[in-house]
């Protein structure tokens, strides 16, 4: 079920809806960064299909809603938003080649559920680039399923030999893929289907493949051909042909009411417009849009790129913001006659920008709202108030900077030298690698440095001279004795999350994140010195970094929980909760007695001390007990709590000993037992399966205390007991785990089915990952030592294949939840589109973006819906409310006034009397510099642009503009004349 769209969300989609009325079939929302567009556009896909039915409805009583957006991470996260009426394409069908049988079976499976409503999504990069690449194994199944229905193809031979030429690298997923499409396309119900696409076939393959041969002959004679060499390269550029075959003939299909681009300028090329760009992509592009009647909805808070350097315009004599500005505006206005009003208006208000000081305030005025209302015309943008929301964190590193910074300079140019002795042309290493990156060539994958320096390595370039800054050593890490870092800003990370020396954190005990809104007080811990923690986000302009981060943070967490005991690092995991004949420690942890659990109300005991709650669930537990016959024993064993657990909830199960503790045992337990905070977290939404769910979750849960890292976290903080799963229980009690995993479902939604939370609760326990890196030992062989990400990990290699998408998607929605990893680290793949705020406000630049965009649209990273600063503060403000959704309530009764519904959703305004007396948290922004180095005027430059680049959208050369305007505007004029594109705004003021 989709979240309701609040009051500035609703009235975005009814101005997209009055504009469409209007004749205007291109709409772009704009919104900043993390304020819902997705949202938006699940209304418009509502409003559409109930304001225009007849016109989406008519040709085949079907609505189809075509989603493209720029991968398949936003996709899977953004799709469910869309349509609750209706079905969802399967992701792994995003490719534009299968959209033809998609329609269809689709189409059929609606019409017998009596829905009209269909979901599809694509993927640019998988679906409109045909020029390379034979597709995936799913892709060329289905085309052979196809083809095999062609008359040519009816025996067993000619399909045995057609298969064969599609199978590619993948005998074993092919085995059942191509039985499975096979039989898929001869449904009966298909049988409209079967009769479009051979008739679509039969046309296309006619057509000339080359000179002398149609495409039906080529196929048939590869089918006969020897399979050599030759033939292995004649039917991958033939398979990309066919790919672009059937990709046609899906857009001759599929005719889609609504099209909705999200993040386009991710793959803005394809609304190129300009014809003599024949490329493959915007052949296919155009075909999909050439539809003027289609309603498309653009999506992109940076649907330009809205700033051109200086130097990069001298760099490439290119004004990419200039370019992209109005080859959009042509896209958007259709009509010719819009457009060539709309670039005369635009004109006049460009002169008059430029010689501002000739114009006169009413004169200026004029021309700026004409240029407004013809932007307004096409699009909308609304912005979120970062005034007092953002605590800029600017520290120097020197505290950090050592001699191991410049000998890590020193041994890289060392190194290149020798090289260059050997022959190999190598250029000098810049700075920035040394400063960015600890043991910059073991994290150097995908380097042409690296790979040069390592075919020099193999004929003696290493001999001779030190490298200990440049590979890590494999001893120290196996012994956990590896300290120093020998890079600034590494240790300047290290020291803010796991403290330094007396001021220390503790932070490497950590499992989960402290919860903003605990239920009961007790005694100082390791969670409760650690209240206003929060996770990472971390952004770099290079590619080892991302890597090294999460491999270093992540050691740095194991070595201060196990410096001081013998284990090594390769030492495999053991798991000290399990079951046997003899022990249930395992099982105990995963059971639920509802009994038990319903002793505790967290609500009717909300705010009382620890102690008092434990008291009065041992009294009950104690009369509870009473009605046992088992035989007291000293001695607990885990067996016998099992049986205890059983017993509370079937008065028929046999009880034999009844250890001493019990009562203190089973009090633990249920106030923090695992499987009983889930069971009461389900129970509260009104799952009829809560114990069920609860069990399900709990195995899960349970995996994060069976391994090294877990258990010397609990070992660390709770020993009070020789029984380790005591220890767990208290860890999580610790932990307040129950208002940890009530905020958690909270902010998936209370409103989703069960199963959905489910799903998404049991895809937050991420694994430790493995990284194969160099070490001084192995370095130019192929031998890679693996190091663990558990702690930190690395976010996207921007790669678009199932096995990368779906890493990608597991390591997003872990790091979106309050268990580990805390650190993530990502290049530019993480920095549009995504979801990151649910436990993070604490966002580093580790190396500057070159625009200041770009910093903008990290930030909206962490800047979104219910992020994890607004909920401490809401938390904080109202301590004595014990369900979310009352807090925010009435938060919004009395904090919003003439605001939009953005307050308390999205900021808080901290200026307000409510805050006078609460120490409010913000989102932090950390750029961690180099003394002396230039990071600090290009940041005040980009601090200074950010201010002002909006005043320049769409004008030629604007760094230029920006100079002559200096000085010359007051900053009441300066927001005059910044555009106000928000229809919530423009509406109510």
């Amino acid at each position: 079920m989709k979240n309701k769209p609040l009051d500035f969300q609703s009235a975005t989609a009814e101005h997209v809806l009055e504009t469409y009325k209007k004749g205007q079939k291109r709409v772009l929302v704009a919104d900043e960064a993390g304020l819902g567009k997705t949202t938006v556009a699940s209304e418009v896909v509502r409003r559409v299909k109930g304001e225009l039915s007849k016109e989406v409805l008519d040709d085949d009583g079907m609505y189809c809603v075509v989603y493209v957006c720029c991968n398949l991470q936003i996709a899977q996260q953004n799709i469910d938003t869309l349509s609750d009426d209706g079905e969802k394409v399967d992701l792994s069908q995003s490719r534009l080649s299968m959209q033809h049988f998609v329609y269809y079976r689709k189409k059929v499976e609606l019409k017998a559920s009596g829905k009209d409503t269909l979901v599809l999504s694509l993927t640019p990069a998988t679906s409109f680039q045909m020029t390379w690449g034979t597709g995936s194994v799913s892709e060329r199944a289905l085309i052979y399923a196809c083809l095999s229905l062609l008359p040519a193809f009816n025996s067993q031979e000619k399909q045995n030999r057609l298969s064969d030429l599609l199978v590619g690298w993948a005998p074993k997923a092919w085995k059942w893929l191509s039985v499975h499409y096979y039989n898929e396309v001869r449904k009966p119900e298909l049988i409209e289907y079967r009769e479009t696409i051979v008739a679509a076939m039969t046309s296309k393959l006619s057509r000339m493949y080359s000179a002398d041969e149609t495409y039906m002959q080529r196929l048939l004679h590869l089918c006969d051909s020897r399979q050599d060499a030759q033939w292995q390269n004649d039917i991958y550029y033939f398979t990309i042909k066919l790919r672009k075959i059937f990709a046609e003939i899906s857009l001759e299909i599929l005719k889609p009411d609504l099209v909705i681009m999200d993040e386009f300028q991710k793959f803005s090329s394809l609304i190129d417009t300009d014809r003599s760009t024949e490329t493959e992509e915007n052949m296919i592009a155009r075909k999909f849009f050439a539809n003027k009647n289609t309603y498309i909805l653009l999506l992109s808070a940076t649907p330009y790129k809205p700033y051109t350097t200086l130097e990069e315009l001298n760099d490439s004599n290119n004004d990419e913001q200039y370019k992209d500005f109005h080859r959009l505006m042509d896209f958007l206005h259709i009509n010719d006659v819009n457009k060539i009003d709309f670039k005369a208006i635009w004109r006049d208000y460009s002169s008059a920008l430029k010689h501002i000081e000739k114009e006169t305030e009413e004169t200026i005025g004029l021309k700026h709202q004409s240029a407004e209302n013809m932007l307004y015309n096409v699009m909308g943008r609304t912005e979120r108030s970062n005034e007092g929301i953002i605590h800029e964190i600017l520290p120097p590193v020197y505290d950090f900077l050592s001699a191991g910074d410049i000998t890590s300079f020193i041994q890289m140019q060392h190194l290149i030298d020798n090289c260059r002795k050997f022959g190999k042309k190598v250029y000098s290493a810049p700075v920035d690698y040394t400063k960015s990156s600890a043991f910059q060539l073991s994290f150097m994958d995908n380097y042409k440095l690296k790979d040069t320096i390592a075919e020099a390595w193999k004929a003696g370039a290493g001999k001779g001279i030190r490298k200990d800054c440049l590979l890590l050593d494999r001893d120290k890490i196996e012994n956990y004795s590896l300290e120093d870092y020998r890079n600034a800003r590494l240790g300047f990370i290290m020291a803010t999350i796991f403290g330094k020396g007396k001021k220390s954190t503790g932070a490497e005990s950590l499992l989960w994140i402290p919860a903003s809104h605990p239920y009961y007080t007790q005694q100082p811990n390791v969670f409760t010195r650690n209240e206003s923690f929060s996770k990472y986000l971390i952004f770099s302009s290079w590619g080892m970094v991302p890597k090294m981060l999460a491999c270093m943070i992540s050691y740095e967490a194991e070595r201060r929980l196990l410096r001081r005991t013998n284990e090594s690092y390769r030492k495999e995991d053991f798991q000290i909760l399990k079951d046997s004949t003899k022990t249930k420690t395992l099982t105990i942890m995963h059971t639920v007695s509802t009994s038990l659990a319903d002793m505790y109300d967290p609500e009717d005991s909300f705010g009382k001390p620890l102690s008092d709650i434990r008291q009065q669930i041992k009294k009950k537990i104690r009369s509870k007990l009473n009605e046992f016959d088992g035989k007291t024993v000293s001695r607990v064993s885990s067996l016998d709590i099992y049986h205890l657990l059983t017993a509370l909830d079937n008065s028929d199960a046999e009880v034999r000993n009844i250890p001493k503790e019990a009562d203190e045992i089973l009090a633990s337990m249920a106030i923090g037992a695992p499987a009983m905070c889930l069971y009461r977290t389900f129970k509260r939404i009104g799952d009829l399966n809560a114990r069920q769910h609860a069990e399900e979750v709990a195995k899960e849960l349970t995996g994060i205390f069976n391994n090294r890292q877990g258990i010397a976290a609990v070992r660390s903080n709770c020993r009070a007991h020789s029984n380790y799963f005591r220890n767990v229980v208290d860890y999580c009690i610790q932990g307040n785990l129950q208002a940890v995993l009530d905020e958690f479902v909270h902010m998936i939604g209370e409103n989703k089915s069960p199963e959905t939370i489910v799903t998404r609760m049991k895809e937050s326990f991420a694994p430790a990952y493995p990284q194969p890196i160099n070490t001084i030992q192995t370095f130019g062989t192929d031998d890679k030592y693996s190091m663990r990400k558990h702690f930190a990990a690395d976010f996207g290699s921007g790669k678009q294949t199932e096995k990368d998408v779906n890493h990608a998607t597991n390591v997003r929605s872990a790091f979106n939840s309050p268990f580990r990893p805390f650190v993530l680290a990502s290049t530019s793949v993480g920095q549009e589109g995504l979801d990151f705020h649910w436990y993070c406000r604490k966002i580093v630049h580790w190396n500057l973006p070159s625009n200041p965009q770009n910093m903008e649209q990290r930030e909206g990273r962490i800047n979104r819906y219910k992020c994890l600063s607004v909920r401490r503060n809401i938390s904080r403000l109202y301590p004595d409310i014990f369900r979310w959704n009352e807090m925010f309530y009435k938060a919004s009764a009395e904090l919003k006034g003439n605001n939009s519904e953005m307050v308390p959703f999205w900021y808080l305004p901290l200026n307000d009397i409510h805050f006078k007396d609460i120490k409010a948290e913000k989102i932090e922004r950390i750029v961690p510099m180099y003394p002396m180095s230039e990071d600090e005027s290009r940041y005040g430059r980009l601090i200074k642009v950010l201010s002002l680049y909006r005043l320049t959208m769409g004008q030629p050369r604007q760094e230029e503009l920006l100079q002559i305007l200096d000085g010359k505007i007051s900053p009441e004029q300066i927001k005059r004349l910044l555009f106000d594109l928000c229809p919530f705004s423009r509406k109510h003021h």
